[in-house]
């Protein structure tokens, strides 16, 4: 059982990462993909092997059909993500003339099933089902079944989606979500004309209901029809102004017609609110320079990373009298600042010598070869990409850039150097000019008098002058320009932690939490006051011993963690790294599946809408909508490439487990937030780049 585990776990993870690689376009890449493949099971231990072999699960990878053209490829994966599909007349023929009704939805919904059990392959329809009967036979309701049709779905697994939603709807025919979640896999899955029927039925029960709006814009849309789908999603963008699928759509229909501005428009509007590479290439082809401004912070930034603001700084002195006061004060939080810097360097040192390590084999690796082979050896490198990437790296791209972070902090930085050098360049001839106007002239008549010298000066009263000079030549100004520098240099530190923990992996991560302590603490032990204690201790007594304490720094984990519970198995998002966790107490030998290896099922985009406020105080309205101020919960966007992008969305608080999920734009107010979802989904089709195998007749 533990073994069974561990390989369902294995094979699916491998899917999962290899679907997030670039999709291939030529016979020579799917060759290449093939090799890779049986390299990795020819890795398979005997046992191994012989456990895949019961499960009816092949440890040989599947060849390329003869005669399959580089044309042949790039259809089989989608075509060109961004084309617009042509009037198919022989499906908008095929439309079923009907109009549904609550009496005739049923037979319906059987003539639907009944197309699919046609269309599908054999494998693909036996381990349909297949799930669908062990979900059955463990008393999951409808709805449960309908939710796992649609972690399969997001899993890449199509045909196993269609087959189980249908089942789940004959189940239950009055449910909205599930009758929705079935037309968009019809669309998505390349039955637009079936799907049409059902949409127009919700859509009466529905009229303003931006997920069937959107989705019959869709289904119209991949017939060609784009004045019919056009009309739909202008209804879908009045209600909400930003919704990712529709404005994609739009994007890509007012680019057919040659509106390069509205085409920029709608797609800036799409990847406002939810990422996708997609809508970066498609901005970029349309000639538009993307900035960081126009993408969505995937979850709000914590208020205060790392503690930076618990640390506070002595209190500072306005005289001479509160300097030698409070020195001692300052004295011990800089004796502080340094013992914990020389910690923080005994701490990042095992990371940099592990960094050092890396460097040095990767050396070793590429060293003496050619560019040629290093470039082959870099074209067979798997490594997951992570789904915020794009938006980490121009966000902190433009940090240095004017009104930037990095910008405001150099700014601060000349203002104090500036002060700095102004009072290095004056401070000897005032300290001059002061002791002269201070002197003790002679009151009768000597040597020294006639030669016009002094009896010298006091050394109190130049102490003073001296200390009220500096303090409203430099000092008051100082501390102003050091206030906004620590103030700017906590917010570079801050955003650059922010996108940084979306780029690195977990030990750099944390070296690299490490590196901004240090940089913090220097910062704070540089933003002393000049000194004016020149003349000698001229005031009471100065206060001998201190209490100060510094501050200790703050732990900082992901502030994002989102988990999609299929039953089966849970997607774990943390800060756009995705990992799957499965019960072993769910999988057991009656449950088994394998994908299809005809090499016709090709995964589709989408995106899974799952509210974690119950339906039954959700204002029950039909399905789960983008944006809707009453529904509370989160989203998911996917397509062959894997999960894009995960956020939250709903402009009502609720609770999930212990924490609070809220704000409408799709950031979470609480920086430790963790949703766990497995109540309604929706789909909301977006645009279709392949097909399943059978469907679209």
């Amino acid at each position: 059982m533990k073994l069974f585990c561990t390989m369902v776990f294995a094979v699916l993870m491998g899917t999962i990462v290899s679907a997030q690689q670039k999709n291939p376009t030529t016979t020579k890449e799917i060759q290449d993909k093939i090799k890779q493949a049986q390299q990795q099971l020819d890795k398979l231990t005997p046992e191994q092997k012989k456990m895949m072999e019961q499960m009816g699960m092949s440890t040989t990878a599947p060849s390329l059909p003869t005669g399959i053209t580089d044309a042949d490829v790039k259809t089989a994966v989608g075509g060109d993500a961004f084309s617009v599909p042509s009037k198919n007349a022989t499906l908008i023929a095929a439309i079923p003339k009907i109009t549904l009704t609550a009496a005739t939805l049923p037979s319906y919904i059987k003539s639907l099933n009944d197309y699919i059990q046609k269309g599908l392959a054999d494998d693909a329809r036996f381990n349909g089902e297949h799930a669908y009967n062990y979900f059955k036979n463990n008393k999951c309701d409808a709805q449960m079944i309908g939710n796992e049709a649609i972690g399969f779905w997001s899993m890449g697994y199509p045909a196993i989606a269609t087959y189980m939603t249908g089942k789940a709807c004959t189940d239950n025919v009055a449910d909205a979500d599930l009758l929705s979640n079935f037309a968009a896999i019809l669309s998505m899955g390349g039955a637009p004309h079936k799907a049409i029927p059902l949409l127009e039925y919700l859509s009466k029960l529905y009229p303003d209901n931006t997920t069937i709006l959107n989705n019959l814009g869709q289904a119209w849309f991949y017939l060609g029809e784009t004045d019919k789908a056009n009309a739909q999603l202008d209804k879908v963008v009045k209600a909400f102004a930003y919704h990712p699928q529709a404005n994609y759509t739009q994007c890509l229909i007012q680019q057919q017609k040659g509106n390069t501005a509205k085409a920029i428009e709608k797609m800036k509007n799409s990847l406002a609110y939810s990422f996708s590479p997609d809508k970066i290439n498609m901005l970029r082809k349309l000639g538009y320079k993307i900035k960081g401004s126009d993408m969505r912070i995937p979850f709000r930034p914590d208020p205060n990373p790392l503690g930076l603001q618990n640390f506070k700084r002595p209190d500072v002195p306005a005289s001479y009298t509160d300097e030698l006061r409070l020195s001692a004060d300052w004295d011990a939080f800089q004796k502080q600042i340094n013992e914990k810097s020389m910690q923080l360097a005994k701490d990042l040192l095992p990371y940099q010598q592990a960094a050092a390590k890396n460097a040095e084999q990767a050396y070793k690796k590429f060293n003496n070869k050619t560019a040629k082979e290093i470039n082959g050896m870099k074209s067979g490198m798997v490594s997951s990409e992570n789904m915020y990437r794009t938006v980490a790296e121009k966000n902190l791209e433009e940090m240095d850039k004017d009104g930037g972070a990095g910008y405001r902090l150099k700014k601060t930085i000349a203002t104090i150097d500036s002060l700095r050098k102004d009072f290095q360049a004056k401070d000897d001839a005032q300290r001059k000019k002061i002791e002269k106007q201070s002197s003790i002239m002679a009151t009768q008549e000597t040597e020294l008098a006639k030669k016009g010298e002094n009896m010298g000066y006091d050394n109190c009263v130049v102490q003073e002058k001296y200390s009220e000079w500096m303090y409203a030549t430099y000092n008051k100004q100082l501390e102003e320009a050091y206030k906004n520098y620590l103030h700017q240099f906590y917010l570079k530190i801050s955003e650059e932690l922010y996108w940084k923990q979306f780029m690195e992996d977990a030990p750099t991560f944390e070296a690299t939490k490490i590196a901004a302590k240090k940089e913090w603490l220097t910062a704070l032990g540089n933003t002393r006051y000049i000194s004016t204690n020149k003349y000698g201790n001229c005031t009471p007594q100065q206060k001998k011993t201190s209490s100060y304490k510094l501050a200790d720094f703050d732990d900082m984990h992901c502030a994002f963690n989102s988990t999609l519970d299929f039953i089966v198995y849970k997607q774990v998002i943390a800060c756009g790294k995705m990992h799957v966790e499965f019960d072993a107490g769910k999988l057991n030998g009656n449950f088994d599946f394998k994908s299809d290896n005809t090499g016709k099922d090709r995964f589709v985009k989408g995106t899974l809408e799952a509210t974690v406020i119950d339906k039954s105080v959700s204002a029950g309205k039909g399905p789960l909508q983008v944006g809707a101020s009453v529904k509370a919960g989160m989203g998911m966007e996917f397509s062959s490439r894997g999960i894009e992008d995960v956020y939250a969305t709903g402009g009502a608080s609720v609770k999930a487990g212990s924490n609070t999920v809220s704000d409408p734009s799709g950031v979470v107010n609480d920086p430790s937030v963790n949703i766990t979802v497995s109540g309604r989904m929706s789909l909301i089709s977006g645009n279709m780049t392949g097909a399943i195998s059978g469907f679209g007749k």
